[in-house]
């Protein structure tokens, strides 16, 4: 078996941890009752005390180990997501070469990828309505599609794999 992944971890430590705050409970509970479960010398009191206190300790670094898992596994994410979407906009850059687009095409042709409405786009560029559908109309012509749809499915495309 090799070793634990961050949620096998996480559920080990918080089963000890639990464990430990059950035997702590349950001496405490012997403390203010006098009822022990575990009745019987000084010796088991003490041993039970510190059963308990390395659970707690035992549960507590599995709970951390766990943490720092799950801590460099999304910092491994980021990067790679980083990656991607610095690939994605070079990929966008090369394609918008490719139809000729020119400076204020590319910028509205990334707009309109992003989501953003003929509306947004104008008042983000300081231009009118007009000009912005003007200017994706343009886009279309160049890319050979009628639709920010159709759009967004010929950008797709360029990231699927071929078979």
């Amino acid at each position: 078996m090799g070793p634990l992944n961050s949620s096998q971890l996480f559920k080990v430590g918080g089963l000890i941890y639990l464990a430990s705050a059950l035997g702590f409970f349950a001496q405490l509970f012997g403390e203010i009752t006098g009822y022990y479960l575990l009745s019987g010398s000084w010796l088991v009191h003490e041993l039970v005390s510190l059963a308990t206190l390395l659970g707690f300790t035992t549960g507590a670094l599995l709970i951390w180990q766990s943490h720092r898992q799950l801590r460099r596994r999304n910092q491994e994410i980021e990067r790679l997501l980083r990656s991607a979407q610095g690939e994605f906009f070079a990929m966008l850059c090369t394609q918008f070469e490719r139809w000729g687009l020119s400076t204020a095409e590319k910028d509205i042709a990334m707009l309109t990828i992003k989501g953003l409405s003929v509306a947004e786009i104008a008042e983000m560029r300081s231009t009118t309505q007009g000009t912005v559908k003007s200017q994706n109309s343009s886009i279309y012509r160049k890319a050979a599609v009628k639709t920010r749809t159709q759009l967004l499915g010929v950008l797709i495309e360029e990231l699927l794999p071929e078979n």
